[in-house]
C-alpha cells in the first residue's frame, strides 16, 4: 500500500518505523486514527493511510485469496496480486509501471492500449515460476528500477537483452511511447497563525476531505476569483472558525507541490485576546509549538512552522 506511487527508497524507512509501532493488525486497529496518521506523516496520499486502517478494522488476519483482498478499500488488481505472489506465494503477477516497461520494450509494444497490456499480462503470468512467483514480480521490478529505467537502458547489464524487441529497433527508450501528463493547475491560498495569549498556537482539523482528511492544519482556505491574500484570509476565517481578525501581520510565502496542483500559500499572523468561541470548538485545538510535532500535519504546514521561526 505505501508503495502505490511512492519510490522504494522514500517508502523503506517510514515501513520499518510503521512495522515496529504496528506489527500485527491487532494493533493497528485499537490505535486512534490521529496516531495511524502521525505515523503515515510526509509519505503523502493520506487516502492510503484511512483504507489501511479502514480495512484493519475488519479484518482479523490478511486475506490470501483475490476475491478477497480486491474487496478491501485502497486495494486494486496490482496491490492485490502483488500480496498474494510475495505473500503466499500464488501464481499471479501484480504489473506496476515497471513491469509495463520492461514488458513493452521485450516484446516491442510501443503503446500502452487496454488491448495490449492484457497482453502484457498474459505473457508475465505465462513466464512466472511456480515455486518462486514473488521472486519473479520483485526481480522484474528491480530490473525495470535499475537497469530498464523510464530514462536510461544498461541493455549490456539486462538478462532479457537476447530477445528483447525494443533493443533490436536500436531505440529502446521510445518503447512505450509516454502518457500525456495533464498540466499541474495552480492554487492560491492564504492562511493564518493565530496565537492566544499564552503563545499558543492554533490548530484546525480537515475532516470529511477529499484531501488530507483527518490531519491537523493552520485555518485559511483558497483565495477567490480578485481577491487579495489579506482579504481571502479574513473571510476564510471568519467563515471556518467564526472570529474577525483586523490587522493580521504578513509573514510571505510558501510554495508546495502536490500530485495534480501547485500551492502558494500567503502566510499571515495575529494575536488574539478573545478565544471563548475558539474553546469550545472541538475541531480546534490549542497548541505550543514544542508540541506541534505531535499532530500529524502536510507538508506544506511544516514549511509554514519554519517560515514562522523567523518570527
Amino acid at each position: 500500500m505505501m508503495l502505490q506511487q511512492t519510490q522504494a527508497k522514500t517508502v523503506i524507512p517510514f515501513y520499518n518505523k510503521w512495522m515496529k509501532k504496528f506489527p500485527n493488525i491487532q494493533s493497528l486497529k485499537s490505535a486512534k486514527i490521529e496516531e495511524v496518521l502521525k505515523s503515515w506523516e510526509g509519505l503523502g496520499y493520506y487516502s492510503r493511510c484511512h483504507n489501511i486502517y479502514g480495512a484493519a478494522k475488519n479484518l482479523d488476519s490478511i486475506p490470501n485469496t483475490y476475491e478477497e483482498l480486491i474487496s478491501l478499500p485502497g486495494v486494486g488488481d496490482y496491490t492485490a496480486k502483488a500480496i498474494l505472489s510475495i505473500a503466499y506465494k500464488k501464481k499471479y503477477v501484480g504489473i506496476d509501471t515497471n513491469l509495463q516497461r520492461v514488458a513493452s520494450r521485450y516484446l516491442g509494444i510501443k503503446n500502452l492500449t487496454k488491448k495490449n497490456l492484457q497482453r502484457i499480462s498474459i505473457v508475465l503470468e505465462k513466464n512466472q515460476p511456480e515455486d518462486s512467483p514473488g521472486d519473479y514480480n520483485e526481480a522484474l521490478m528491480d530490473l525495470g528500477r535499475h537497469v530498464c529505467t523510464s530514462t536510461k537502458t544498461l541493455c549490456t547489464k539486462c538478462p532479457l537483452v537476447a530477445g528483447c524487441k525494443a533493443v533490436k529497433s536500436k531505440n529502446p527508450l521510445l518503447y512505450p511511447l509516454p502518457i500525456k501528463r495533464t498540466k499541474k493547475i495552480k492554487v492560491q491560498a492564504a492562511v493564518c497563525c493565530i496565537f492566544n495569549k499564552k503563545k499558543q498556537i492554533l490548530l484546525q482539523k480537515r475532516e470529511n476531505t477529499r484531501l488530507l482528511s483527518g490531519l491537523w492544519e493552520f485555518p485559511g482556505g483558497k483565495l477567490e476569483k480578485n481577491e487579495t491574500p489579506i482579504k481571502a484570509v479574513k473571510r476564510e476565517i471568519e467563515e471556518e472558525i467564526k472570529v474577525k481578525i483586523r490587522k493580521p501581520k504578513y509573514c510571505g510565502l510558501i510554495k508546495h507541490s502536490y500530485s495534480s496542483y501547485n500551492v502558494e500559500i500567503h502566510v499571515f499572523m495575529v494575536f488574539l485576546d478573545d478565544t471563548t468561541i475558539i474553546n469550545d470548538n472541538k475541531k480546534l485545538k490549542w497548541v505550543f509549538e514544542k508540541n506541534l510535532i505531535n499532530f500529524a500535519m502536510p507538508k506544506a504546514n511544516h514549511k509554514i512552522i519554519s517560515l514562522l521561526n523567523q518570527y
